[in-house]
C-alpha cells in the first residue's frame, strides 16, 4: 500500500513529533554536557518546500530544547508546540486554533507518547524504526527511519497531491 492511497484528500496540515521523527532519536553530548541532535537535510528540504507553498506544518513534542526550537525556525514550521507530553490534547488544541479538521490532518510519530495524537487525526504515520506498538497501530509506516528521510516521504506525497490539485484546477504547480 502506498501513502497516496491512504493520504487524506485534501490534506490540511502535517504534524510531527521531533525526536525520533525529525531526528534519528540519538542524543550527542560534548564533554561539557551540551546536547546535540542530528537532523536529516532531505527531511528539512521537504518541510521547507511545503512552507514555500503555504502549506501548514507543525511540531508537537515533549522536548522543549533550544535545539528543537531552532531547527523548527530554520524549517519555517508554522506551529511549534514544545514541552507537551499530552500530545492528544496539544494536537486537538492546535487543530481547533487553526480551524483545520482532524480528518484532514497527518501526524508522524515514533513512540508510545505519540499514539494518542495519531488516533485523533485522519492519518497516523509511524516511521520505519518506530516502536512495534506504534507501527501496529499506525495507518501507514514509512520505508525510512526517523531522521533518515521518513518525513521527506510524507512531504513528497503531500506535494504531489497539491500539484495534482493545482493541475486539476488549471493552476501552475507551486514549489
Amino acid at each position: 500500500m502506498s501513502i497516496e492511497t491512504v493520504l487524506p484528500d485534501p490534506v490540511g496540515i502535517l504534524i510531527l513529533d521531533c525526536d525520533g521523527v525529525l531526528t534519528d532519536g540519538g542524543m550527542y553530548f560534548d564533554a561539557g554536557g551540551q546536547a546535540m541532535k542530528r537532523f536529516d537535510v532531505k527531511d528539512g528540504f521537504g518541510l521547507v518546500r511545503l512552507a514555500a507553498m503555504g502549506f501548514p506544518t507543525a511540531v508537537v513534542s515533549g522536548d522543549d530544547s533550544p535545539i528543537s526550537a531552532a531547527r523548527c525556525r530554520i524549517l519555517r514550521i508554522a506551529h511549534v508546540v514544545l514541552g507537551r507530553m499530552d500530545k492528544e490534547q496539544a494536537v486537538t488544541e492546535l487543530l481547533e486554533s487553526t480551524g483545520i479538521a482532524a480528518e484532514s490532518a497527518v501526524y508522524i510519530g515514533d513512540d508510545l507518547s505519540d499514539l494518542p495524537a495519531m488516533h485523533v487525526v485522519g492519518l497516523g504515520v509511524a516511521v520505519a524504526d518506530a516502536t512495534d506498538a506504534v507501527k501496529a497501530q499506525a495507518d501507514w509506516v514509512t520505508e525510512r527511519g526517523g531522521g533518515q528521510g521518513a518525513v521527506r516521504e510524507v512531504c513528497d506525497a503531500i506535494i504531489e497531491q497539491l500539484a495534482r490539485r493545482d493541475e486539476a484546477a488549471g493552476e501552475a504547480p507551486q514549489g
